[in-house]
């Protein structure tokens, strides 16, 4: 692996991974995500979350309020968190949001957004030009309405979102795209690109959709997504395209080499430390589910402490030594492609109901990116 070159960096992604790093050493919770609530006026097939309102209402363990997330902010700024993400569901449909954003605004956190764009109108454009957040991440699913009605389940919302995006630019505030690849919206990957380029903004491909083993225990390694294989085969035709020739030859020897950075995983997944949970969940971030459970990510449902009884400092301690005693599978460990396939206890454990179980899924794909990485360069040598 070769070392960063600290001058090539720009100075805020510089002092993000130093903070990042300081963080994750002395188990500080630099950074959190407050997910408020599972309901979303979408219902996407891949979801992992996704709740109905009813659901939610005859839920054992209620939703958290207004003061609960209040609290926990407070509690959490105590402790060093400055990075916060407010996510869902769908987060703007939660009663409270807007009240709960400019307090947290005021508190000084650094605050991202996740949300489907749907409901972002004239009102909020303007509210996020007054108390602009850190990014608004719009999650794009594809060229038009009827993309939209097939993956997502909801008719004409599409010039809704486009018109969020416009907007959210015209108003200077930060938007990057976010786009979630399945059999359903896979036409329309070159359309994204070419969008998000004529947009001028980032867009970030995910091809691996995580089985939603927080909505139905029982869909261990199973959901509406590509093969192991297609999912490989449309990673690298996003990083061509989103990349140029250039970059994506380079990210091809990478893959020769034994070593590339996992594209289209959360941005607090890092490079891998042996044996353990391998990003910075549980060391530097956390995140909270809509009805109060603390876990390290939010694609794991284990480990968790409840925040409905603990104060977040203790919590938080008690989440770090839980964290730490996750392990991977000693296969995976030793495995010639880990750091290519970059896996982690999340997808371990969705894969297979185990942190420590071998996700097959994952090896399937990362033979695929091998093997087109020694046709591809082979062919042009």
């Amino acid at each position: 692996m070769e070392a960063v070159n600290m001058r090539e960096m720009p100075p805020s992604r510089a002092l993000t991974d130093f903070l990042y790093r300081k963080a994750s050493h002395l188990r500080i919770p630099l950074s959190g995500t407050f997910e408020l609530s599972p309901v979303c006026n979408f219902s996407c097939r891949m979801c992992y979350v996704r709740k109905t309102r009813e659901e939610v209402r005859n839920s054992p363990r209620k939703i958290m309020t207004l003061e609960d997330w209040l609290r926990i902010a407070r509690e959490a700024r105590e402790e060093g968190m400055l990075y916060l993400l407010l996510t869902g569901g769908e987060p703007l449909l939660w009663p409270d949001f807007w009240t709960l954003y400019d307090a947290l605004i005021d508190m000084g956190f650094l605050i991202s957004i996740n949300t489907n764009g749907s409901l972002i109108d004239e009102a909020a454009i303007a509210h996020f030009r007054k108390k602009p957040p850190q990014r608004i991440n719009i999650t794009l699913y594809g060229a038009g309405d009827g993309t939209y009605q097939n993956l997502c389940g909801i008719r004409g919302v599409f010039t809704k979102v486009d018109a969020a995006i416009r907007g959210l630019k015209e108003a200077g505030v930060t938007v990057k795209l976010n786009c979630s690849l399945t059999p359903e919206n896979a036409a329309d990957l070159d359309w994204i690109i070419d969008y998000a380029q004529a947009r001028d903004v980032v867009v970030s491909v995910a091809t691996y959709m995580f089985p939603p083993v927080r909505r139905d225990p029982e869909r261990f390694g199973v959901n509406e997504r590509f093969t192991p294989e297609e999912s490989a085969a449309y990673l690298m035709r996003y990083l061509r395209r989103d990349r140029g020739e250039e970059a994506y030859q380079h990210y091809l020897k990478g893959i020769l080499d034994g070593f590339v950075e996992p594209p289209g995983l959360d941005e607090s997944c890092v490079d891998p430390v042996d044996g353990q949970i391998r990003c910075r969940a549980g060391k530097a971030s956390f995140w909270i589910t809509w009805d109060g459970w603390l876990t390290p990510c939010g694609m794991m449902p284990e480990p968790k402490v409840d925040l409905k009884t603990e104060p977040f400092a203790g919590a938080w301690k008690a989440l770090t030594e839980l964290a730490a005693g996750l392990r991977l599978s000693g296969v995976c460990d030793k495995c010639a492609n880990k750091d290519i396939c970059h896996p982690c206890a999340a997808i371990a454990y969705a894969e297979t109901g185990s942190s420590s179980g071998i996700p097959t899924y994952m090896c399937r794909a990362t033979r695929e990116m091998c093997r087109v990485a020694r046709e591809t360069l082979g062919s042009e040598m």
